[in-house]
């Protein structure tokens, strides 16, 4: 008898939901294909991410908290790879598609207005912009004036032997980058460029030159700046600038 109850309580162990549940998931977790799901706390999904051998495979998706969607991204080996969608509130109309290679922004990323009009396009090249941003009007002609950039000299060499160019833009601008050097190829900005000293407040660069007693400078500057737009595009304009000093 003793033996029986002991047979049957191993069984019942066996059968426990938990358990059963713990060790499913073990097992799903290190080899297949399986998607990972959250809800909010009304119970409507948040996120679907597939996962195949241990790594994020396939389209992920992200919901409101009405359950509508709001992102698509896609995934191979734990890297976004391909285009991802983002929806306006209501999960109806596209707001934006991205272009991803091997987990950075590259391509084409485009915005649409809650018509389906393009809004604009902005080319990326490894997770940097580039030249040739295209942003258009409700009448869907394509936006042509943008800020120029400003090159001030500052001349105070006899005073305090500096000589400074103050970079400035054409127009108030909402945020604003300044570097010198060479874009791409294909016209994109790249970690081998300078970055110029920017006042946050008044959104001016600033490069300074010491120069003592006889001292001589003379080169061609590429200055570029990155502008953000009305729209959060970044759009680059850039300007050669000649200068020669000596004290």
């Amino acid at each position: 008898m003793r033996v029986i109850i002991a047979l049957l309580a191993l069984l019942c162990f066996s059968c426990i939901p938990g358990k059963k549940e713990k060790e499913d998931k073990k097992d799903t977790s290190k080899e297949g294909a399986k998607i990972i799901r959250s809800t909010y706390s009304n119970g409507k999904p948040k996120a679907e991410i597939p996962y195949k051998d241990g790594k994020k495979n396939g389209l992920s998706k992200s919901f409101d908290k009405e359950g509508k969607i709001s992102l698509e991204l896609p995934y191979l080996n734990d890297k976004r790879e391909g285009q991802s969608k983002k929806y306006y509130e209501g999960g109806k109309q596209l707001y934006q598609t991205t272009e991803y290679k091997d987990d950075l922004m590259h391509g084409i990323q485009t915005k649409y207005r809650e018509n389906g009009d393009v809004l604009s396009e902005a080319q990326y090249e490894n997770n940097f912009p580039c030249l040739n941003l295209k942003e258009y009007y409700k009448d869907n002609t394509l936006k042509k004036e943008y800020p120029k950039i400003i090159v001030t000299p500052i001349d105070k060499l006899e005073s305090h032997g500096v000589y400074q160019l103050q970079i400035s833009m054409s127009e108030k601008v909402r945020k604003v980058k300044y570097y010198t050097g060479k874009l791409t190829p294909s016209g994109c900005i790249s970690g081998e460029l300078y970055n110029i000293l920017l006042n946050e407040q008044a959104k001016t660069g600033q490069l300074s030159y010491n120069l003592g007693p006889g001292g001589f400078v003379m080169e061609e500057l590429n200055i570029i700046a990155v502008v953000e737009t009305i729209y959060g595009n970044s759009y680059i304009t850039q300007r050669k600038y000649n200068l020669a000093i000596d004290n």
